[in-house]
This record gives C-alpha cells, sequence and structure tokens, in this order.
C-alpha cells in the first residue's frame, strides 16, 4: 500500500471517534453473519484448493450481492441474494460444490458456472430466531459445458437463524474479531459409495472495520482440510473473504 493511500485510510478511521467505530464495528459483523439482515452488501467467497485433480490447485471465486428491501409497513424484508461462481479447475478436479470431477484431459477449466438467485421473506422481529422462504432460481451462465451445474432450474428455499442451530458458527470476540467456521459439508447421493462424502474441518478467522458515513470492510481468513473427500476434490482448502458493508 503506498503513503497517499495509507494516508487516505487513515483519515477514514479518524473522522469518527475511536469508541464509536469499534461498537459499529461489532454490529457490522453480526450483521454480516445473518443471511437474513436488512443490509445492502458485496461479498466475495475465496476458496484456493490444495492436492486437487492431478495433485494440483484449484480455485474458486463466488461474487455474492445482497440486497434487502424492508416494508415496515407489512412487516417483512425481502432479502435477495445471489450467487456468481468463477473456477479456475485443475485436470480431474473436483467442482466447487458442484460434485462429480472434470472429464479426463491435461487442460485446466476457466470460467464462469452457473448463477444462483435467492429471495426470502422475512418477518421483521426482535427474537433470537429469524426465519425466511421464497423461491430460488438457477442460471445456465457457465462459459464452459465442464463447468456446468444445476442450469435452469427453480425451486423453494428456506433458512432459519437462531441463537442455537447455525450452519455457520461464529464466535464473537472483543473489537469485532471473530472466530468462525464458515464452509459446506456435502453428500453426494448419485455418486458410488466412497466418494459421497466432502467434510472440511477447520477455522477461520475474520475483523469488520467500520469506516466513515455507514460502509464497513470485514476480511476472512480460514485453513479446512478434506477428513473425508471424494476423488478429484481438495485435500486442503485456504478460504478467504473480503465482504464491503453498503450504509
Amino acid at each position: 500500500m503506498n503513503r497517499s493511500v495509507s494516508y487516505l485510510f487513515a483519515c477514514i478511521l479518524m473522522a469518527a471517534p475511536i469508541s464509536t467505530l469499534a461498537d459499529d464495528a461489532a454490529e457490522m459483523a453480526k450483521k454480516l453473519q445473518d443471511p437474513l439482515a436488512n443490509i445492502k452488501a458485496l461479498m466475495t467467497d475465496n476458496d484456493v484448493n490444495f492436492n486437487s485433480g492431478n495433485d494440483e490447485t484449484s480455485y474458486g471465486f463466488q461474487l455474492q450481492p445482497v440486497y434487502a428491501v424492508p416494508f415496515e409497513d407489512k412487516g417483512f424484508n425481502l432479502v435477495n441474494r445471489a450467487v456468481i461462481p468463477i473456477l479456475d479447475i485443475a485436470p480431474k478436479g473436483q467442482k466447487p460444490i458442484l460434485g462429480e470431477p472434470l472429464p479426463p484431459g491435461d487442460d485446466r477449466t476457466f470460467g464462469l458456472g452457473d448463477s444462483v438467485l435467492q429471495f426470502f421473506f422475512s418477518p421483521r422481529t426482535d427474537s433470537a430466531w429469524k426465519w425466511g422462504l421464497g423461491p430460488m432460481f438457477s442460471l445456465p451462465t457457465r462459459t464452459d459445458s465442464k463447468l456446468k451445474g444445476p442450469g435452469w432450474g427453480a425451486g423453494p428455499i428456506a433458512v432459519l437463524v437462531g441463537s442455537i442451530l447455525n450452519p455457520q458458527v461464529f464466535y464473537n470476540l472483543p473489537n469485532a474479531w471473530t472466530i468462525n467456521y464458515v464452509n459446506t459439508i456435502s453428500y453426494d447421493w448419485n455418486a458410488d459409495s466412497d466418494n459421497r462424502w466432502t467434510v472440511p474441518l477447520g477455522l477461520g478467522f475474520s475483523k469488520t472495520f467500520a469506516l466513515n458515513n455507514g460502509h464497513g470492510i470485514e476480511l476472512l481468513l480460514g485453513g479446512y482440510k478434506n477428513v473425508e473427500r471424494p476423488q478429484g476434490a481438495a485435500e486442503w482448502q485456504l478460504k478467504w473473504a473480503i465482504n464491503w458493508l453498503l450504509p
């Protein structure tokens, strides 16, 4: 980072009292953990997958915009989310989340995968438990047939958020630091019995910074080992993310 950018960043942080920024950062961190929060954000999910396919490294990037629309007079929020995957898969490597390894070949496969749109109607509540229900659509946005996902499709989707049960686990520390488990355990019932489970174990850490005028930045880094994995899946995974919370 050059001096001018460093100076600008320092000026932004100094524009509000430190205690206020710390409180804002802690609140922002909790909102980014909540898939039903009334927020506007641009989130990312970056996976570096080691020893995948022919013992090479694969890479997956997901762009995840979130735009919630409050209907205060109706008593609910409409939370709109999208998942847009960009993939760089090693020869015979497994497509992240999508399943089976790529067909035989010596070339890497790079491009856009199939995208997903999600729409949650969530009642506004002060309870520790929240739920959302709505439609989900998948779109055949892939740029290479090897990156084929669900293609055209639609169906219902639901999410339950509470203080006890949560597929993504966060432990909030002082000063907007977080210890977390943010990953996906998957089961492919179409595969043979030795290639059905993908079970990553590990931990991540994140830090949220409150900037001026309601903006916030979250930085996340984690490491995971697939203790159960199908053929072509990565042995190790490095996850990192940069999430931008808008006012």
